[in-house]
Protein backbone atom coordinates (compact mmCIF):
# COMPACT_ATOMS: atom_id res chain seq x y z
CA UNK A 1 0.00 0.00 0.00
CA UNK A 2 2.97 2.36 0.29
CA UNK A 3 3.19 5.13 -2.34
CA UNK A 4 -0.48 4.53 -3.08
CA UNK A 5 -0.01 1.02 -4.39
CA UNK A 6 -2.87 -1.43 -4.00
CA UNK A 7 -2.73 -4.59 -1.91
CA UNK A 8 -2.43 -7.82 -3.90
CA UNK A 9 -3.45 -10.97 -2.07
CA UNK A 10 -2.12 -14.47 -2.51
CA UNK A 11 -4.68 -17.23 -2.86
CA UNK A 12 -4.63 -18.15 0.84
CA UNK A 13 -5.54 -14.58 1.85
CA UNK A 14 -8.06 -13.83 -0.88
CA UNK A 15 -10.99 -15.43 0.96
CA UNK A 16 -10.54 -13.05 3.91
CA UNK A 17 -10.17 -10.15 1.51
CA UNK A 18 -13.33 -11.03 -0.41
CA UNK A 19 -15.33 -11.49 2.81
CA UNK A 20 -14.26 -8.07 4.09
CA UNK A 21 -15.17 -6.45 0.78
CA UNK A 22 -18.61 -8.05 0.70
CA UNK A 23 -19.46 -7.10 4.28
CA UNK A 24 -18.17 -3.52 4.40
CA UNK A 25 -18.20 -2.50 0.70
CA UNK A 26 -14.57 -1.54 1.16
CA UNK A 27 -11.66 -3.87 1.79
CA UNK A 28 -11.02 -3.31 5.51
CA UNK A 29 -8.74 -6.35 5.56
CA UNK A 30 -6.47 -4.62 3.06
CA UNK A 31 -6.73 -1.34 4.96
CA UNK A 32 -5.45 -2.93 8.17
CA UNK A 33 -2.32 -4.07 6.32
CA UNK A 34 -1.48 -0.59 5.00
CA UNK A 35 0.40 1.96 7.16
CA UNK A 36 -1.86 4.62 8.62
CA UNK A 37 0.57 7.31 7.50
CA UNK A 38 1.39 5.90 4.06
CA UNK A 39 2.75 8.15 1.36
CA UNK A 40 0.77 8.69 -1.84
CA UNK A 41 2.06 9.78 -5.26
CA UNK A 42 2.00 13.50 -6.03
CA UNK A 43 -0.97 13.64 -8.41
CA UNK A 44 -0.89 17.37 -9.14
CA UNK A 45 -0.11 18.85 -12.55
CA UNK A 46 3.67 19.20 -12.78
CA UNK A 47 3.53 23.01 -12.75
CA UNK A 48 1.95 22.96 -9.27
CA UNK A 49 5.22 21.83 -7.68
CA UNK A 50 6.78 25.23 -8.37
CA UNK A 51 3.89 27.20 -6.87
CA UNK A 52 4.69 29.27 -3.78
CA UNK A 53 2.10 30.23 -1.18
CA UNK A 54 2.08 33.07 1.38
CA UNK A 55 2.53 32.42 5.10
CA UNK A 56 -0.43 34.53 6.18
CA UNK A 57 -3.18 32.17 5.06
CA UNK A 58 -6.35 31.76 7.16
CA UNK A 59 -6.63 28.88 9.63
CA UNK A 60 -8.80 25.89 8.78
CA UNK A 61 -10.86 23.25 10.56
CA UNK A 62 -11.77 19.97 8.89
CA UNK A 63 -15.12 18.44 9.88
CA UNK A 64 -15.37 14.67 9.35
CA UNK A 65 -18.67 12.93 10.17
CA UNK A 66 -18.50 9.15 10.36
CA UNK A 67 -20.83 6.25 11.02
CA UNK A 68 -19.27 2.81 11.47
CA UNK A 69 -16.24 3.76 9.40
CA UNK A 70 -13.49 1.17 9.75
CA UNK A 71 -10.91 2.55 12.25
CA UNK A 72 -7.83 2.20 10.04
CA UNK A 73 -9.61 4.01 7.17
CA UNK A 74 -10.79 6.81 9.46
CA UNK A 75 -7.36 7.21 11.07
CA UNK A 76 -5.60 7.19 7.70
CA UNK A 77 -7.80 10.15 6.76
CA UNK A 78 -6.66 11.93 9.93
CA UNK A 79 -2.97 11.12 9.45
CA UNK A 80 -3.01 12.28 5.84
CA UNK A 81 -4.37 15.65 6.98
CA UNK A 82 -1.79 16.01 9.75
CA UNK A 83 1.13 14.87 7.58
CA UNK A 84 0.34 16.92 4.48
CA UNK A 85 -1.09 20.12 5.94
CA UNK A 86 1.11 22.79 7.59
CA UNK A 87 0.39 23.00 11.30
CA UNK A 88 -0.02 26.77 11.25
CA UNK A 89 -3.09 26.56 8.98
CA UNK A 90 -4.68 23.31 10.25
CA UNK A 91 -6.29 24.33 13.52
CA UNK A 92 -8.71 21.45 14.15
CA UNK A 93 -9.83 18.07 12.90
CA UNK A 94 -13.34 17.51 14.24
CA UNK A 95 -14.57 13.92 14.06
CA UNK A 96 -18.35 13.66 14.45
CA UNK A 97 -19.48 10.18 15.45
CA UNK A 98 -22.98 9.82 14.01
CA UNK A 99 -24.07 7.17 16.54
CA UNK A 100 -21.70 4.42 15.42
CA UNK A 101 -22.25 1.00 16.98
CA UNK A 102 -18.90 -0.62 16.12
CA UNK A 103 -17.19 -1.35 19.41
CA UNK A 104 -13.73 -0.37 18.20
CA UNK A 105 -14.97 3.14 17.40
CA UNK A 106 -15.82 3.85 21.03
CA UNK A 107 -13.38 3.76 23.95
CA UNK A 108 -10.55 2.30 21.85
CA UNK A 109 -10.73 5.26 19.47
CA UNK A 110 -10.90 7.77 22.34
CA UNK A 111 -7.80 6.27 23.94
CA UNK A 112 -5.91 6.18 20.63
CA UNK A 113 -6.61 9.83 19.87
CA UNK A 114 -5.71 10.94 23.39
CA UNK A 115 -2.39 9.05 23.26
CA UNK A 116 -1.35 9.83 19.69
CA UNK A 117 -2.65 13.41 19.28
CA UNK A 118 -1.93 15.08 22.65
CA UNK A 119 -2.04 18.60 21.18
CA UNK A 120 -5.87 18.30 21.07
CA UNK A 121 -6.09 19.29 17.41
CA UNK A 122 -8.02 16.06 16.79
CA UNK A 123 -11.36 16.11 18.61
CA UNK A 124 -14.34 13.76 18.74
CA UNK A 125 -17.96 14.86 19.05
CA UNK A 126 -20.34 12.00 19.88
CA UNK A 127 -24.00 11.95 18.81
CA UNK A 128 -26.35 9.71 20.77
CA UNK A 129 -28.84 9.32 17.92
CA UNK A 130 -28.25 8.93 14.19
CA UNK A 131 -28.90 12.20 12.36
CA UNK A 132 -27.29 11.61 8.94
CA UNK A 133 -24.45 13.29 7.09
CA UNK A 134 -25.99 16.75 6.62
CA UNK A 135 -26.94 17.34 10.25
CA UNK A 136 -23.72 15.73 11.50
CA UNK A 137 -21.75 18.24 9.43
CA UNK A 138 -23.76 21.06 10.98
CA UNK A 139 -23.05 19.71 14.48
CA UNK A 140 -19.35 19.62 13.67
CA UNK A 141 -19.50 23.13 12.26
CA UNK A 142 -20.79 24.40 15.61
CA UNK A 143 -17.42 23.40 17.12
CA UNK A 144 -15.29 25.18 14.51
CA UNK A 145 -13.01 27.96 15.83
CA UNK A 146 -11.03 28.70 12.65
CA UNK A 147 -11.54 31.17 9.80
CA UNK A 148 -12.19 28.53 7.12
CA UNK A 149 -13.92 25.15 7.24
CA UNK A 150 -13.56 22.07 5.04
CA UNK A 151 -16.04 19.19 5.12
CA UNK A 152 -14.57 15.73 4.51
CA UNK A 153 -15.81 12.19 4.21
CA UNK A 154 -14.21 9.69 6.58
CA UNK A 155 -12.45 7.70 3.83
CA UNK A 156 -10.02 10.12 2.19
CA UNK A 157 -6.30 10.80 1.78
CA UNK A 158 -5.18 14.30 0.90
CA UNK A 159 -2.34 14.96 -1.51
CA UNK A 160 0.66 17.28 -1.38
CA UNK A 161 -0.25 20.91 -0.57
CA UNK A 162 -3.96 20.22 -0.99
CA UNK A 163 -5.11 23.08 1.24
CA UNK A 164 -2.95 26.05 0.29
CA UNK A 165 -4.50 26.63 -3.18
CA UNK A 166 -7.98 26.66 -1.66
CA UNK A 167 -7.03 29.15 1.04
CA UNK A 168 -5.33 31.51 -1.42
CA UNK A 169 -8.57 31.96 -3.36
CA UNK A 170 -10.68 32.33 -0.21
CA UNK A 171 -8.25 34.95 1.09
CA UNK A 172 -8.61 36.87 -2.18
CA UNK A 173 -12.41 36.77 -2.02
CA UNK A 174 -14.32 35.64 1.06
CA UNK A 175 -17.36 34.65 -1.06
CA UNK A 176 -15.42 31.96 -2.93
CA UNK A 177 -16.25 28.31 -2.40
CA UNK A 178 -12.96 26.65 -3.33
CA UNK A 179 -12.93 23.05 -4.58
CA UNK A 180 -10.21 20.47 -4.86
CA UNK A 181 -10.22 17.70 -7.44
CA UNK A 182 -10.95 14.12 -6.42
CA UNK A 183 -8.52 11.31 -7.07
CA UNK A 184 -9.94 7.81 -6.71
CA UNK A 185 -8.87 5.20 -4.19
CA UNK A 186 -10.06 1.75 -5.24
CA UNK A 187 -12.33 0.16 -2.66
CA UNK A 188 -11.03 -3.38 -3.23
CA UNK A 189 -7.26 -2.79 -3.13
CA UNK A 190 -6.95 0.80 -1.80
CA UNK A 191 -4.81 1.71 -4.79
CA UNK A 192 -4.52 5.47 -5.23
CA UNK A 193 -5.44 6.29 -8.86
CA UNK A 194 -5.29 9.67 -10.55
CA UNK A 195 -4.94 11.66 -13.74
CA UNK A 196 -2.31 14.36 -13.59
CA UNK A 197 -4.34 16.70 -15.79
CA UNK A 198 -7.45 18.62 -14.81
CA UNK A 199 -9.95 18.39 -17.62
CA UNK A 200 -13.33 17.88 -16.00
CA UNK A 201 -15.84 19.57 -13.75
CA UNK A 202 -19.10 18.34 -12.26
CA UNK A 203 -22.47 19.06 -13.87
CA UNK A 204 -26.03 17.84 -13.41
CA UNK A 205 -29.08 17.05 -15.49
CA UNK A 206 -32.80 17.67 -14.94
CA UNK A 207 -32.89 14.64 -12.61
CA UNK A 208 -30.31 16.50 -10.49
CA UNK A 209 -27.91 13.61 -11.08
CA UNK A 210 -24.20 14.48 -10.96
CA UNK A 211 -21.79 13.64 -13.75
CA UNK A 212 -18.31 14.64 -14.87
CA UNK A 213 -18.03 16.75 -17.99
CA UNK A 214 -15.28 18.67 -19.76
CA UNK A 215 -14.78 22.38 -19.27
CA UNK A 216 -15.92 24.48 -22.21
CA UNK A 217 -13.15 25.64 -24.57
CA UNK A 218 -13.80 29.28 -23.65
CA UNK A 219 -13.23 28.45 -19.97
CA UNK A 220 -9.76 26.97 -20.46
CA UNK A 221 -8.50 29.08 -23.37
CA UNK A 222 -5.41 31.02 -22.31
CA UNK A 223 -5.31 29.36 -18.88
CA UNK A 224 -2.33 27.56 -17.39
CA UNK A 225 -2.60 24.17 -15.72
CA UNK A 226 -2.58 25.87 -12.30
CA UNK A 227 -5.23 28.55 -12.89
CA UNK A 228 -8.61 28.37 -11.10
CA UNK A 229 -11.57 27.35 -13.25
CA UNK A 230 -15.28 28.04 -12.64
CA UNK A 231 -17.40 25.19 -11.30
CA UNK A 232 -21.09 24.36 -11.70
CA UNK A 233 -21.70 22.27 -8.59
CA UNK A 234 -19.30 20.75 -6.10
CA UNK A 235 -18.79 17.34 -4.64
CA UNK A 236 -19.29 17.26 -0.90
CA UNK A 237 -15.97 15.97 0.42
CA UNK A 238 -13.54 18.30 -1.34
CA UNK A 239 -14.24 21.98 -0.72
CA UNK A 240 -13.38 24.82 1.66
CA UNK A 241 -15.38 27.91 2.55
CA UNK A 242 -14.97 30.96 4.78
CA UNK A 243 -16.74 30.33 8.10
CA UNK A 244 -18.35 33.78 8.28
CA UNK A 245 -19.53 33.49 4.68
CA UNK A 246 -20.93 29.99 5.28
CA UNK A 247 -23.02 31.40 8.13
CA UNK A 248 -23.98 34.46 6.06
CA UNK A 249 -25.50 32.39 3.25
CA UNK A 250 -27.37 30.04 5.57
CA UNK A 251 -24.98 27.07 6.03
CA UNK A 252 -26.44 23.73 4.92
CA UNK A 253 -30.21 23.39 4.80
CA UNK A 254 -30.78 21.74 8.18
CA UNK A 255 -34.25 20.67 7.07
CA UNK A 256 -32.77 18.14 4.65
CA UNK A 257 -32.49 14.51 5.71
CA UNK A 258 -29.51 12.11 5.86
CA UNK A 259 -27.73 12.72 2.52
CA UNK A 260 -28.49 13.90 -1.02
CA UNK A 261 -29.20 17.25 -2.65
CA UNK A 262 -27.28 19.34 -0.12
CA UNK A 263 -24.32 20.00 -2.40
CA UNK A 264 -26.34 21.06 -5.42
CA UNK A 265 -28.50 23.34 -3.25
CA UNK A 266 -25.44 24.98 -1.69
CA UNK A 267 -23.86 25.48 -5.11
CA UNK A 268 -27.00 27.16 -6.46
CA UNK A 269 -27.14 29.39 -3.40
CA UNK A 270 -23.50 30.45 -3.64
CA UNK A 271 -23.72 31.33 -7.35
CA UNK A 272 -27.15 32.99 -7.30
CA UNK A 273 -26.45 34.97 -4.14
CA UNK A 274 -23.24 36.69 -5.23
CA UNK A 275 -20.51 34.12 -4.59
CA UNK A 276 -18.61 31.80 -6.90
CA UNK A 277 -17.34 28.22 -7.12
CA UNK A 278 -13.79 27.63 -8.26
CA UNK A 279 -11.94 24.42 -9.15
CA UNK A 280 -8.29 24.52 -8.04
CA UNK A 281 -6.15 22.16 -10.17
CA UNK A 282 -3.33 22.10 -7.59
CA UNK A 283 -5.59 20.78 -4.84
CA UNK A 284 -5.89 16.99 -5.15
CA UNK A 285 -7.73 14.78 -2.65
CA UNK A 286 -8.06 11.01 -2.73
CA UNK A 287 -11.49 9.50 -2.03
CA UNK A 288 -12.45 5.85 -1.68
CA UNK A 289 -14.95 5.13 -4.43
CA UNK A 290 -17.43 2.66 -2.99
CA UNK A 291 -21.13 1.93 -3.14
CA UNK A 292 -23.48 4.07 -1.09
CA UNK A 293 -22.53 3.70 2.61
CA UNK A 294 -25.48 5.56 4.12
CA UNK A 295 -28.60 4.00 5.57
CA UNK A 296 -31.90 5.70 4.69
CA UNK A 297 -34.61 4.81 7.25
CA UNK A 298 -37.33 6.19 4.95
CA UNK A 299 -35.76 4.74 1.78
CA UNK A 300 -33.07 6.29 -0.40
CA UNK A 301 -35.38 7.44 -3.20
CA UNK A 302 -37.87 8.98 -0.79
CA UNK A 303 -35.14 10.81 1.11
CA UNK A 304 -33.43 12.16 -1.99
CA UNK A 305 -36.69 13.35 -3.55
CA UNK A 306 -37.63 15.07 -0.28
CA UNK A 307 -34.29 16.90 -0.26
CA UNK A 308 -34.53 17.71 -3.96
CA UNK A 309 -37.96 19.24 -3.44
CA UNK A 310 -36.64 21.53 -0.71
CA UNK A 311 -33.95 22.77 -3.10
CA UNK A 312 -36.11 22.92 -6.23
CA UNK A 313 -39.04 24.77 -4.67
CA UNK A 314 -36.81 27.53 -3.31
CA UNK A 315 -34.33 28.04 -6.14
CA UNK A 316 -35.57 26.81 -9.53
CA UNK A 317 -38.72 28.85 -10.05
CA UNK A 318 -40.56 27.83 -13.24
CA UNK A 319 -37.73 25.45 -14.16
CA UNK A 320 -38.82 23.16 -11.32
CA UNK A 321 -41.33 21.57 -13.72
CA UNK A 322 -38.52 19.70 -15.46
CA UNK A 323 -37.46 18.03 -12.22
CA UNK A 324 -41.06 17.28 -11.26
CA UNK A 325 -41.50 15.45 -14.58
CA UNK A 326 -38.72 13.04 -13.62
CA UNK A 327 -40.07 12.55 -10.10
CA UNK A 328 -43.89 12.40 -10.28
CA UNK A 329 -44.11 11.51 -6.57
CA UNK A 330 -42.44 14.83 -5.70
CA UNK A 331 -45.79 16.58 -6.19
CA UNK A 332 -47.30 14.82 -3.17
CA UNK A 333 -44.32 15.15 -0.82
CA UNK A 334 -44.49 17.62 2.05
CA UNK A 335 -41.01 19.19 2.09
CA UNK A 336 -41.50 20.85 5.46
CA UNK A 337 -41.24 24.51 6.39
CA UNK A 338 -39.24 26.48 3.81
CA UNK A 339 -39.83 29.92 5.34
CA UNK A 340 -36.24 30.29 6.53
CA UNK A 341 -34.79 29.27 3.16
CA UNK A 342 -36.98 31.77 1.27
CA UNK A 343 -35.96 34.44 3.78
CA UNK A 344 -32.28 33.79 2.98
CA UNK A 345 -33.07 34.23 -0.71
CA UNK A 346 -34.86 37.52 0.01
CA UNK A 347 -32.22 38.83 2.43
CA UNK A 348 -29.34 38.18 0.05
CA UNK A 349 -31.28 39.49 -2.98
CA UNK A 350 -30.36 36.39 -4.94
CA UNK A 351 -30.64 36.06 -8.69
CA UNK A 352 -33.05 33.60 -10.30
CA UNK A 353 -32.42 30.23 -11.91
CA UNK A 354 -32.65 31.72 -15.38
CA UNK A 355 -29.53 33.75 -14.56
CA UNK A 356 -27.79 30.58 -13.32
CA UNK A 357 -28.52 28.74 -16.57
CA UNK A 358 -27.27 31.62 -18.71
CA UNK A 359 -24.08 32.36 -16.78
CA UNK A 360 -23.07 29.16 -14.95
CA UNK A 361 -24.58 26.08 -16.61
CA UNK A 362 -25.77 26.98 -20.13
CA UNK A 363 -25.23 23.35 -21.18
CA UNK A 364 -28.42 22.38 -19.36
CA UNK A 365 -31.03 22.87 -22.07
CA UNK A 366 -34.68 23.58 -21.23
CA UNK A 367 -37.05 21.82 -23.61
CA UNK A 368 -40.49 22.81 -24.82
CA UNK A 369 -43.63 21.12 -23.53
CA UNK A 370 -44.61 19.79 -26.98
CA UNK A 371 -41.42 17.78 -27.59
CA UNK A 372 -41.94 14.12 -28.42
CA UNK A 373 -38.71 12.85 -26.85
CA UNK A 374 -35.59 14.15 -25.13
CA UNK A 375 -32.29 12.75 -23.84
CA UNK A 376 -29.28 11.11 -25.47
CA UNK A 377 -29.19 9.76 -29.04
CA UNK A 378 -27.25 6.54 -29.59
CA UNK A 379 -26.56 4.34 -32.60
CA UNK A 380 -27.44 0.89 -31.31
CA UNK A 381 -25.22 -0.82 -33.89
CA UNK A 382 -22.02 1.04 -33.05
CA UNK A 383 -22.95 2.08 -29.47
CA UNK A 384 -21.74 5.58 -30.35
CA UNK A 385 -23.56 8.68 -29.14
CA UNK A 386 -24.14 12.06 -30.76
CA UNK A 387 -22.46 15.03 -29.13
CA UNK A 388 -23.46 18.68 -29.36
Amino acid sequence: GELGRGVVFVATEKEKSDAAMERYRVNVYASDLIPLNRMVPDSRPQECSSMEYPDNLPTTSVVIPFHNEWPSILLRTVYSLLNRTPKYILKQIILVDDASDLGNLKEDLDVYIEEHFPDKRVQIVRLKQRVGLIKARLVGFDHVTSEVVSFFDSHMEVNTKWLEPLLVEIKKNWTTLAMGHLDYIKADTLQYDFEAGYKTRYGFDWRLIFFETYFRPDQVEGKSSTDPLPGVVMVGPAFAINVTYFKHIGKYDGGMKIWGGENIELAWRVWMCGGKLLHLPCSKIGHIARTQPYVFPEGRHETEVYNYKRAVDVWMGNYSKYVYEYYPDMQDIDAGDLTERFEIKRRLQCKNFDWYLKHVWPELFPYEENVIAFGGLQNVESSECLDN
